[in-house]
């Protein structure tokens, strides 16, 4: 069984969180999970990463794979690269297994993806996967961003992790939703 991290970038009641992801993981080990998928540089990834590293202890034949595409990258500043090495290099001392799709992607859809490559990139970790698990907050609004077009007005983005859960919701997958309210 597959299972894919999709998730904004920072995360609330993280304590909390760590808990119920563990009793959710342990129990979706126990029926099967075996190969984890990871592709963001998000605070809910990390802490993912660092909860199935800790069980990978207990249950060593669970897979740990990062999943990033050379379209993603290719767009992606050098400081996010950076920091994304320094992640996946910081969180593990084992195996990591890196994705390689680059022949589902056409070098059409690369080119186009530019910029949001991350929505492809999350919608094949969704298509590849049995279990999604996200940390989702249908109330949270990206940052304002300002128009690349000074004539226009600044513009309200979408939600990376909202158009993943819409595309996992429409795949019926299974989802699980971290997510918790502040107190």
């Amino acid at each position: 069984m597959t299972i894919c991290f999709i998730g904004h970038r920072t995360v609330n009641n993280t304590e909390q969180i760590k808990v119920k992801l563990f009793n959710t993981l342990s129990s979706l080990i126990a029926k099967g999970a075996d190969t984890f998928l990871f592709g963001s540089r998000s605070e809910f990834d990390f802490l993912c990463w660092k909860i199935v590293t800790t069980l990978k202890k207990k249950y060593p034949q669970i897979k740990r794979v990062s999943y990033n595409a050379p379209h993603e990258t290719a767009y992606t500043s050098k400081g996010e690269r950076e920091s994304c090495e320094r992640f996946f290099s910081q969180a593990m001392k084992h195996e990591v297994h890196y994705a390689d799709y680059e022949e589902a992607v056409d070098s059409q859809k690369a080119i186009k993806a530019n910029k949001n490559a991350y929505i492809m990139r999350n919608q094949e970790m969704i298509d590849t996967s049995d279990v999604c698990i996200f940390y989702y907050n249908k109330d949270y609004k990206p940052p304002i961003r300002k128009s690349p077009n000074k004539h226009l007005s600044d513009y309200q983005p979408k939600s990376g992790t909202a158009i993943a859960f819409a595309y996992a919701t429409q795949k019926k997958k299974q989802i699980y939703n971290m997510f918790i309210e502040k107190i």
